[in-house]
C-alpha cells in the first residue's frame, strides 16, 4: 500500500472516520493477534466532500442484510452477481436477493449510489420514521459573572446564532439568584418569567407557570340539542412552541436585543458572601421546557456558567467565602457535605433525560479560574452525550473556537 493512503488526517476529511488499524482481519486467528483492539471513531454530521459521498441524503430506507444477527447495510465492499442480481454481506458471507426496482435497473455501468466505490460514505432520509420536527437549542446563560465576560459571551452568542440554519428552534433562559425564562414570541418589549433560583421545579409545575397548562371552563358550550361541543384538545406545550421556542429566523432580532442588554445580575453581594448562582435550577427549568414543548424532537441545553452553583438544588458550596471549595482531600474524607446531595440531584436530572430517550443533551461551558462544579454535574453530561469545555475566560480562543466547532456541521 501506498505511503499516502496511509495519512490518518486525511481518511479522516474523506469519510469523518478513524480507526486504530487501517487493515480488517481476515479471519479470527488474525483478530487474537492483534496488540491493540480494532476501534473506529465515526464524526456524525461531518461535511464531506462531493467525491466521498452522495451530494444530497439518499430518499429511501437501506438496503440490509436478512441475517438477523448481522443487518449490514448494502455497501461497496460488497460482492455483487449481476446475472442474479445477488449480494454477499462482506460480514457473514450471507447472500441477498437484490428489491426489484434495484435489479431491473442495475448493471455494471448503472450502479446505486451505495455501491458507487468512492462513496464510502451515504446518508438517508429515513422513510419508515416519523419527521420530529428541527433540532431546538436552548440557551441558559449565566448573568453573575463580570461585565466584561458577560459582553465576550454575549458576542460569541449573537455569531453562533448565525451558523444555525433558519428552521432551528431557539430559546433563552438567564440565571443568577433567579431564573427568568425569555419569551421570545412577545413583541412590544423584552418579557421574561422569573422563578425562584432555590426551589426545585418539575416539568408540570414549570408548564403552569409559563402559562401551558390552563383550567378548564366550568360552563362549556353547547351545541345543538344542548349538547356540549367537543374542544379539540391540545398538548399543553403546544403553547410553549410560538412563545419560548421560536426559529432563528423569527426571533434573530430579539435575541440580539436580549444580548445585547444583559447585565450583570442585580442582586447585591456582600463582600464575604459567593454570588447566589442557581445552575442547578436553571437546569432543570430548560429541560422541563425540552420535555413539555418537543418531548421526541433533538435538543440541545447549553449551560455557560463563570463560577459554582451556590444557591437552591444542586449547589456544591455554601455562598459563605468562609467555606472552601471541596478538595480532593475533602472527598477521600467524606468532609464535602454537599457533594453527595449535588451527585444525587444531578443524577436525577439524567433520569428525566431518559424519559425522552436521550433525544436531550446537555452542554456545559465553564469558564473560570476556579472550580464550578463540573464534578458533580459530570454524570448529567455523560448521561446526555453532552459536552464539557473548560477554559480560563469567555474571551479565550479556547471558548470562542469550541463553540463554532459545535455548529461546524452547518
Amino acid at each position: 500500500m501506498q505511503e499516502a493512503s496511509w495519512d490518518v488526517t486525511a481518511l479522516e476529511e474523506t469519510n469523518g472516520i478513524r480507526q486504530s488499524f487501517q487493515c480488517w482481519p481476515a479471519s479470527r486467528l488474525e483478530a487474537t493477534r492483534c496488540v491493540a483492539p480494532l476501534g473506529t471513531l465515526y464524526t456524525p454530521l461531518k461535511k464531506l466532500p462531493p467525491s466521498s459521498s452522495p451530494p444530497t441524503a439518499l430518499p429511501y430506507d437501506p438496503i440490509r442484510c436478512t441475517n438477523a444477527q448481522c443487518r449490514s447495510v448494502l455497501n461497496p465492499y460488497c460482492q455483487v452477481d449481476f446475472q442474479t442480481k445477488l449480494w454477499v454481506c462482506p460480514f457473514c458471507l450471507t447472500r441477498n436477493h437484490f428489491p426489484p426496482h434495484y435489479a431491473e435497473n442495475m448493471s455494471e455501468t448503472n450502479l446505486p449510489a451505495e455501491l458507487i466505490p468512492q462513496y464510502g460514505t451515504c446518508e438517508y432520509e429515513l422513510q419508515s420514521l416519523p419527521s420530529v420536527g428541527p433540532p431546538v437549542f436552548v440557551f441558559v446563560v449565566d448573568v453573575c459573572i463580570h461585565a466584561e465576560e458577560l459582553s465576550d459571551l454575549s458576542d460569541s452568542l449573537q455569531q453562533a446564532f448565525q451558523l444555525l440554519p433558519e428552521e432551528c428552534l431557539v430559546g433563552l433562559i438567564t440565571f443568577g439568584t433567579n431564573v427568568n425564562v425569555h419569551e421570545l414570541g412577545f413583541e412590544g418589549c423584552p418579557k421574561s418569567f422569573v422563578l425562584r433560583g432555590n426551589k426545585e421545579y418539575d416539568p408540570g409545575r414549570v408548564a403552569e407557570i409559563l402559562g401551558a397548562v390552563r383550567p378548564q371552563p366550568r360552563n362549556q358550550p353547547a351545541g345543538p340539542g344542548g349538547q356540549p361541543v367537543a374542544q379539540e384538545y391540545q398538548s399543553p406545550g403546544a403553547s410553549l412552541l410560538g412563545r419560548f421556542l421560536l426559529p432563528v429566523s423569527e426571533c434573530s432580532y430579539t435575541l440580539e436585543t436580549i444580548l445585547e442588554d444583559l447585565r450583570k445580575d442585580p442582586w447585591p453581594v456582600p463582600s464575604d458572601k459567593r454570588p447566589a448562582r442557581c445552575t442547578g435550577c436553571a437546569l432543570s427549568v430548560a429541560l422541563s421546557l425540552l420535555e413539555t414543548t418537543v418531548p421526541r424532537a433533538g435538543g440541545r441545553v447549553m449551560v455557560f456558567t463563570g463560577g459554582p452553583c451556590t444557591s437552591g438544588p444542586g449547589a456544591i458550596v455554601q455562598r459563605s467565602k468562609t467555606e472552601d471549595m471541596r478538595s480532593h482531600a475533602d472527598l477521600s474524607k467524606n468532609n464535602a457535605p454537599l457533594h453527595k446531595d449535588a451527585c444525587e440531584y444531578y443524577t436525577k436530572l439524567s433520569e428525566a433525560a431518559a424519559r425522552v430517550n436521550y433525544t436531550h443533551l446537555v452542554d456545559i461551558f465553564a469558564c473560570s479560574l476556579d472550580q464550578v462544579g463540573m464534578l458533580e454535574m459530570r454524570v448529567l453530561i455523560e448521561a446526555t452525550g453532552g459536552l464539557m469545555v473548560l477554559a480560563d475566560s469567555f474571551g479565550q480562543s479556547v471558548f470562542k473556537e469550541s463553540l463554532r466547532r459545535v455548529f461546524r456541521r452547518y
